[in-house]
This record gives C-alpha cells, sequence and structure tokens, in this order.
C-alpha cells in the first residue's frame, strides 16, 4: 500500500471517529436543550398560574375595598345622622334642666318635709304614750 492510501485510510477513520463524537456531543446537548426547554415550558405554566392566581386576588381585594368603601360611607351617613340628632337632643337635655330637674327638687324637698313632718307626728305620739 502507498503512503496516500494509509494516509487516506486514517483520515476517514478520524473523520468516522470525529462524526461519532460530534453525534454523541449533539445528541447531548440536544437532551439538555430539551430539558431546558421543558423546564422553561414549566416555568411559564406556573407563572401563568400564578398570574391568574393574582388577578382573581385582586377581583377579590376590588371586593373587599368596595364593601369599605360602603362601610366608610355608611359611617359617614350615620354620623351625620348623630350630627342632626344633637340639636334635638340638646335642646331636650335644656328642657330637662329647666324644667323636670326643677319639678324633681320640689318633689324631694316635698318628701323630705313629709318624712319630717310624720316623724314628728310619730315621736309626739310615741311621747304621749309613754307618759300615760
Amino acid at each position: 500500500m502507498d503512503m496516500q492510501t494509509i494516509l487516506l485510510t486514517v483520515l476517514v477513520a478520524s473523520v468516522v471517529v470525529l462524526v461519532a463524537v460530534l453525534s454523541v456531543a449533539f445528541l447531548s446537548i440536544r437532551r439538555n436543550v430539551d430539558r431546558i426547554t421543558q423546564r422553561v415550558d414549566e416555568s411559564l405554566r406556573q407563572f401563568e398560574m400564578t398570574a391568574e392566581d393574582v388577578r382573581k386576588t385582586n377581583a377579590e381585594v376590588r371586593e373587599i375595598l368596595a364593601d369599605v368603601e360602603r362601610g366608610v360611607s355608611n359611617v359617614t351617613h350615620f354620623t351625620e345622622g348623630v350630627r342632626a340628632l344633637r340639636g334635638p337632643v340638646d335642646i331636650a337635655t335644656k328642657v330637662l334642666d329647666h324644667t323636670v330637674s326643677p319639678a324633681l327638687v320640689s318633689a324631694a324637698s316635698a318628701l323630705v318635709g313629709l318624712k319630717a313632718a310624720t316623724s314628728h307626728i310619730l315621736d309626739r305620739f310615741v311621747r304621749k304614750e309613754e307618759r300615760k
């Protein structure tokens, strides 16, 4: 065999080995790319699920805020009603201070006087009976 045939045989063998090594390397790279693609797909699905959960939570939070706003509106309305009642309540308090309170004081004074009179009368009767 001449030198060119040996060189060509070695060259062909090295090309075959190189093709085999490159095929294994490319298969490994392809598997890794497939795994990465799968993980990216899973991550995107999880991100979409999280985004949907956030949308639902956002809707629930908006409902809660709407309820809170209605509650604040009710409290404001109630406060305005209490302020509106304050005038009549103040008038009723003044009426009680100027009419009912003096009447109660007069009635209490009358009861104290009645008690004193009753006590005095009973003391006189008890003394009369003791003298007998």
